[in-house]
């Protein structure tokens, strides 16, 4: 009984950083994109000045999406959108999300 106890422990204890630093992409979308962007024809109030993100993983490659994401206006000069601040893990959930929109 206490070995299997213990056993249990360790797994809890091994798992959990995996599990604290997990991105939630939707949430996230929800609070930094939503606002500005839209999906599958859904967006916010500002859905207008930052358009669809429909297709986006297949228009763009991981660099591009790095370089926009870190300072839009090094790829496109008269871009609107802001530099959002995330933490790292974030950062790269977020631009892992948007590569998979194809």
């Amino acid at each position: 009984m206490m070995n299997r106890l213990l056993i249990g422990l360790a797994v809890i204890l091994m798992t959990a950083p995996a599990f604290a630093g997990a991105v939630d992409v939707d949430k996230l979308y929800a609070a930094k994109c939503h606002i500005c962007h839209s999906l599958n024809g859904k967006g916010g109030v500002g859905a207008d000045l930052g358009g669809p993100l429909d297709g986006v993983g297949a228009k763009r490659s991981e660099e591009w999406l790095r370089a926009y994401m870190a300072d839009p206006k090094s790829q496109m000069p008269g871009a609107k959108m802001p530099v959002v601040q995330l933490e790292k893990a974030e950062f790269d959930a977020m631009i892992n999300y948007m590569l998979s929109l194809k």
